[in-house]
């Protein structure tokens, strides 16, 4: 998120959002689903969807990229040039 708000974005971190505690459980099916469903229909409203692959590609990701495919919406891939590394 930080180096998409250097870029002057918005961005939204739906996964990071929703599995706090006392919001959703991400180990429990439905709840993930419901969770998934909220950040792909915010996604709806978006410019774009970015995916930060440093990390890899979890199945929630690769579902984004087919739902934003689906919408016509922009779909960007990102890393970060110092990921792991002290500064």
């Amino acid at each position: 998120m930080a180096d998409s708000l250097r870029r002057g974005e918005s961005p939204i971190a739906s996964h990071l959002l929703y599995t706090q505690d006392g919001i959703l459980d991400d180990t429990i099916p439905e709840e993930r689903k419901r969770g998934m469903e909220a950040g792909f229909n915010f996604a709806e409203k978006c410019e774009a969807s970015v995916f930060y692959t440093d990390l890899g590609m979890s199945s929630g990701m690769i579902d984004g990229i087919h739902r934003a495919k689906d919408c016509g919406r922009e779909i960007e891939f990102r890393t970060l040039p110092n990921w792991g590394k002290a500064e």
